[in-house]
């Protein structure tokens, strides 16, 4: 069954500085279930706490009572660890940023939408947030996780090495606005997600990505084409 389904509900709630526990659980449980660790970047305690908190927003899909799925979202202000630094948007807009954190689901309940449900939810309540730009970041080897950020008006505009040294994909949106059409007859070309110098001279040459193909299993590609970001000259 799917979202929509006869009998198939759920329900996306704020969550609070008391559901420290609930999450450190949850984000067991969907590490150890996972074949490659490496794609699912745990958060201290201390961390979610702080999101939790005043810190950023925080967001579980309740099925029948269960917490089955979670997503945090962390507003870095004065932190040292903002992925806005990583481009080229001015200093003086980091206090606006937010980061598009964890995200992670159940495997039993994968593929149910429940990333869109969240994404949804705490795009609407960021609107009315001093926040305009988000941020964040996805491993090239996870092109389902890619697809649904796209989805959600991100596109990515970086390699970065975060995490201890991981590969992932830098993905940028405004807010509450979406990134501005794109002008018609831009030159497309797509790389391979495995491509990594060539993704990397892609997006220093100004190309963006715009789309995902799947294409055959474990060989995803990345539509790209040339769209500068919204605030400034691109990545450094």
């Amino acid at each position: 069954m799917k979202p929509g389904d006869s009998g198939m509900t759920f329900d996306v709630r704020r969550l609070g500085p008391g559901d420290l526990g609930l999450l450190l659980d949850l984000q067991e449980r969907v590490g150890s279930a996972l074949p490659d660790p490496s794609v699912f970047q745990t958060s201290t305690p201390e961390f979610i706490a702080y999101c939790l908190a005043d810190g950023g927003r925080c967001y579980g899909v309740v099925r029948d009572g269960e917490t089955v799925a979670y997503r945090i979202v962390y507003f870095p202000r004065d932190r040292e660890f903002n992925l806005a630094k990583d481009t080229a948007l001015p200093p003086a807009e980091y206090h606006r940023v937010g980061h598009w954190d964890t995200v992670a689901v159940l495997p039993e309940w994968r593929g149910f939408g429940l990333a869109r449900l969240m994404n949804t939810r705490a795009l609407a309540e960021l609107a009315d947030a001093d926040i305009r730009h988000l941020f964040a970041t996805s491993s090239p080897a996870n092109p389902h996780g890619v697809r649904t950020l796209l989805e959600a008006g991100f596109q990515p505009v970086a390699l970065v090495r975060k995490f201890g040294g991981r590969l992932r994909f830098l993905l940028y949106r405004p807010s509450p606005a979406r990134w501005p059409a794109a002008p018609g007859g831009l030159p497309e070309r797509t790389v391979a997600c495995s491509a990594t110098g060539e993704l990397e001279r892609a997006f220093q040459e100004g190309w963006t990505g715009t789309g995902i193909v799947l294409g055959e299993p474990g060989h995803p590609r990345l539509r790209m084409r040339r769209l500068p970001l919204p605030f400034g000259d691109g990545p450094r």
